[in-house]
């Protein structure tokens, strides 16, 4: 057991454009938005008890000097995805093609059971959706 527990976890993802990101994960992935900051440009949003944060890319902050926070720059990789587990992960697939998302492919069942699909945020990031078996 860790000498710090921990009360609740959660991502920081680089955005070019905190508006723009905040209406994907509110209005598509049913994230609450929690707080909104103008300066810099700065979301925190909520799902599930995971905590989202969505900040404005570059301008390395005081606390972490040297680091530029930046959005994915090549979509055809991906150092993270951020995965979010549903009760029917065809119906959130459907509901994202009739939004015009970014889908990578039709939903899959893989070996183990459930259904999953791929799709990417404005910025590029990689968004699992999978409904267990």
């Amino acid at each position: 057991m860790p000498e710090f527990p921990v009360n609740r976890a959660g991502a920081i993802l680089a955005v070019a454009d905190v508006e723009r990101s905040v209406a994907f994960y509110r209005d598509l992935m049913g994230f609450a938005v929690d707080a909104l900051y103008d300066d810099p440009p700065y979301a925190s949003m909520s799902c599930a008890g995971m905590r989202l944060s969505l900040a404005e890319q570059g301008h390395p902050a005081e606390d972490r000097p040297g680091v530029m926070m930046v959005a994915p720059p090549d979509p055809a990789s991906a150092a993270v995805v951020l995965v979010l587990e549903v009760a029917d992960c065809l119906a959130v697939h459907a509901r994202l093609v009739e939004a015009g998302a970014d889908m990578l492919a039709p939903p899959f069942s893989p070996p183990w059971g459930g259904h999953r699909f791929f799709v990417r945020d404005p910025d590029g990031y990689l968004v699992e959706v999978e409904q267990p078996a």
